[in-house]
């Protein structure tokens, strides 16, 4: 069954480009609005499953937004395709609600990615944030959550998206001990995905 999708941004040459991305197999845009309070009102009248918005948008923001669909349409997935990639706007984005964001400058195979990841219930960062939200160092830990050189190398690899098989011949190592690792990873920072990793290195202010 088809997913319905309304699409939210200013920019007509912005919405023609989204149409011409997204899988029509998969994926059905039922309207589009140029401005948040138009997308509200359609959230009221239709059933819409995704809300790809842009952050900056005349009246409310993206951000706003999210926060109030959420709130209306609690089961609603929400993306935001924006031009900002600083991690403050990120951040805000995702306490507000967004399921995955998308920076405009990302390849169109990055939102189908998306698409497909909050379909399934998954958090998804283009690949871009993840890069500038990574830094090269991890902070110090305490001795319970400690993270060993080893997973270190590991964890930068996996949050620029690289598979098991890619981490394990990178490392010169069997993907079962990547898979151990990963598991490891997961459990010291208490997270279960990519965003979580993200959020983690963001929140121990990695320098």
């Amino acid at each position: 069954m088809q997913k319905e999708i309304i699409l939210v941004d200013d920019h007509l040459i912005i919405i023609d480009g989204l149409k011409s991305i997204i899988p029509s197999k998969m994926f059905n845009i039922r309207v589009e609005a140029n401005d948040a309070e138009t997308a509200l009102d359609y959230l009221q009248q239709l059933q819409i499953d995704i809300l790809i918005t842009d952050i900056q948008l005349p009246g409310k923001s993206g951000i706003e937004l999210i926060r109030e669909a959420k709130t209306m349409v609690p089961r609603l997935k929400c993306i935001v395709l924006s031009m900002f990639n600083e991690r403050a706007m990120v951040e805000d984005a995702m306490e507000a609600g967004a399921d995955a964001y998308i920076v405009k400058s990302a390849e169109p195979h990055e939102l189908i990615r998306a698409l497909e990841n909050v379909v399934q219930g998954k958090k998804y960062l283009s690949e871009e944030l993840t890069i500038n939200l990574w830094s090269h160092s991890l902070p110090k830990t305490s001795p319970k959550s400690a993270i060993s050189e080893r997973e270190k190398e590991v964890l930068k690899l996996i949050l620029n998206e690289k598979s098991n098989k890619q981490i394990a011949d990178q490392l010169f190592i069997s993907e079962r001990t990547v898979e151990s690792h990963r598991k490891n990873l997961y459990r010291k920072t208490n997270t279960e995905t990519l965003v979580g990793l993200v959020k983690y290195a963001i929140d121990h202010k990695l320098s």
